[in-house]
């Protein structure tokens, strides 16, 4: 977990950003029998911004994309080695990422998953202005019990009761190793017309189908 990973300056622009641009539901982006079927409320997604992707899909952009969101990405890429201990190395462990604003309104959560398939690891940023502890939207962190790997069951539970929760404080950049369970909880109805905004990506050692959330 990494506080204040971006300057003022770039967070207000990135904010800005995902608060203007044209998103698009979630459940509109997914086949019914992927991961996401279990999705909560309507959470929304931008567009996908890749870095060194090897074969970039139609309809994406490549970093430098000229909008806010490559100031993520070069800080990625300037705090990359810090990342090591859960994503590895850039060459050895992972090839590119990718970047992509969300938005979660009210009633909007993400089941418990792992992003496991062909993956270092994933990342959130959160780049809204405010929240608090009463709107909900904690990143579930699934913890090891006795030395055993927690995993995400069928109907995307989990097979452990204790882990950690992370608040989705402002400018806040979580790093996941991949097969690590976790899940968003809901937006509180509290949080009104406050959403929660993100940018998400996935250190990834080979192309997956899609480009997944957070």
């Amino acid at each position: 977990m990494f506080d204040d990973f971006l300057s003022p300056e770039d967070l207000s622009a990135v904010r800005r950003y995902v608060a203007d641009e044209r998103m698009t539901y979630l459940k509109n982006m997914r086949k019914p029998n992927h991961l996401y079927r279990l999705v909560e409320g309507e959470p929304l997604l931008g567009p996908t911004t890749f870095y060194d992707h090897p074969n970039l899909p139609q309809g994406f952009s490549s970093y430098p994309a000229g909008t806010p969101v490559d100031t993520v990405c070069t800080s990625l890429l300037e705090g990359a080695e810090a990342f090591s201990s859960w994503i590895g190395f850039q060459g050895s462990d992972w090839q590119f990422f990718s970047c992509t604003p969300y938005v979660y309104p009210a009633g909007s959560g993400l089941s418990w998953h792992d992003d496991a398939q062909g993956r270092a690891g994933s990342f959130v940023l959160y780049v809204h202005d405010e929240w608090k502890s009463s709107w909900g939207a904690e990143l579930l962190i699934a913890n090891q019990v006795g030395g055993r790997q927690p995993r995400v069951e069928r109907h995307q539970g989990v097979d452990t009761d204790l882990g950690h929760y992370v608040a989705p404080v402002p400018n806040r950049l979580v790093v996941i190793k991949a097969g690590t369970p976790h899940r968003v909880k809901n937006v509180s109805a509290r949080a009104g017309d406050h959403y929660r905004m993100s940018v998400t990506g996935f250190f990834e050692s080979r192309p997956t189908r899609s480009a997944d959330t957070e």
